[in-house]
């Protein structure tokens, strides 16, 4: 395999930072070798499962973040289409609209996901760390992965991903590798690596760019250990991160809670598909973090970064959403916000007139009202 591939990525991080975190969680680290090795196995367990390409599995992750992003980069390898919930998407209604060819889970969530999948009226099985377990099998007793035919390599327009975002969750967003590559690609010269915590609640559909985003830099992803905002200044002052990212909600309670922990913080980014992040919140993290470049990202599940308003001007551009992202080519039609370019999305899965409506030749239109002022900064006019 070779190109825009999620698999690739790990795979890179681990010939050139082997022994380099690739997520820490606590006190449980994982190196990209060994994220490498993980996803070659787990890779191998989808395949010895049946799991072809272009095959969708849900993952309906429970208390393991890390054996999470092992899953993903191990379905991505073996060409399947990753479809993780949430606890708070966790129904069979979720799941018939995700058409899977099978519900997986960690033995943590095996009992929820075998209701799941009987509901769903799909197959389930446990990915353990020795042995893959379908509900045929006793419990307790390990299995030998059974013979397999080699994965099919998936090309960059293969779809990877599947992301049931947004109130009520019932259409999922379809993202190739290829797009998913591109929308955490860090430029030609990336930054010296240096430990991200990641602050988005969890299920945030934003985790998956991130996460890759950071990998691509082979540097370190930091989970923080519980929900909430001390764990998060606990993780930055912890692991010295150098970067922080949250949704803006997440930002107040971070700043009401520890700034002084904010010290190491080299860029300080919030992202939001719900506007232009408040001015008085931007001015609060440029207080706090006075090492760091802030930055504020409009950002959607459908279209990836859509705008980014830079640190310069967010004392200058109070209320814009900044210019368009790179690669990113925006219009406003008949007061609408349209954008284009490699980052969007292939489509709502399995709903061709949902699709057709938002995705006209090429442009994507968020439905969104907005202008565009003479400089090009994009500002939304409504909901």
């Amino acid at each position: 395999m070779s190109g825009l591939l999620v698999g690739e990525v790990v795979r890179s991080a681990a010939g050139a930072a082997p022994h380099r975190p690739a997520v820490v969680l606590g006190g449980r680290a994982l190196t990209f070798a060994a994220l490498d090795a993980g996803a070659d196995q787990a890779a191998g367990r989808l395949a010895a499962l049946g799991v072809r390409r272009g095959d969708r599995v849900v993952w309906p992750s429970a208390g393991d973040p890390v054996g999470t992003l092992r899953v993903y980069a191990g379905a991505a390898r073996a060409g399947a289409v990753l479809v993780p919930l949430a606890r708070d998407a966790w129904s069979a209604r979720v799941v018939r609209a995700a058409a899977p060819c099978l519900v997986l889970t960690d033995a943590e969530g095996a009992t929820e996901g075998a209701r799941l999948a009987t509901a769903a009226r799909v197959r389930h099985a446990v990915l353990a760390e020795d042995a893959v377990r379908t509900d045929g099998d006793r419990p307790g007793e390990p299995r030998e992965p059974e013979a397999a035919e080699a994965a099919e390599a998936p090309e960059e327009k293969d779809p990877h991903l599947v992301l049931f975002a947004g109130k009520g969750r019932t259409r999922g967003v379809v993202l190739s590798h290829r797009a998913s590559v591109l929308r955490a690609h860090c430029g030609g010269r990336p930054e010296p690596p240096g430990a991200l915590v990641c602050g988005f609640p969890a299920g945030h559909w934003g985790v998956w760019t991130a996460v890759l985003r950071q990998w691509q830099a082979r540097g370190t992803v930091v989970l923080p250990e519980a929900p909430g905002p001390g764990a998060i200044c606990a993780a930055v002052r912890e692991h010295r991160a150098t970067r922080l990212l949250c949704p803006p909600e997440v930002w107040w309670q971070v700043l009401d809670t520890a700034p002084h922990h904010l010290a190491t913080l080299r860029s300080a980014d919030t992202e939001t598909a719900a506007g232009a992040t408040p001015p008085r919140l931007l001015e609060a993290i440029r207080t706090a973090t006075p090492a760091a470049r802030v930055r504020a990202f409009l950002s959607t599940p459908e279209a990836g970064d859509v705008a980014v308003l830079d640190h310069a001007d967010v004392r200058a551009r109070p209320g814009s959403c900044g210019v368009p992202a790179p690669g990113v080519a925006a219009r406003v039609a008949h007061g609408e916000l349209w954008v284009r370019g490699p980052l969007l999305f292939d489509g709502y899965l399995k709903d061709k007139k949902a699709t057709d409506a938002v995705l006209r030749d090429g442009w994507f239109r968020t439905g969104r009202a907005a202008r565009l002022d003479g400089d090009g900064h994009l500002h939304l006019t409504g909901p």
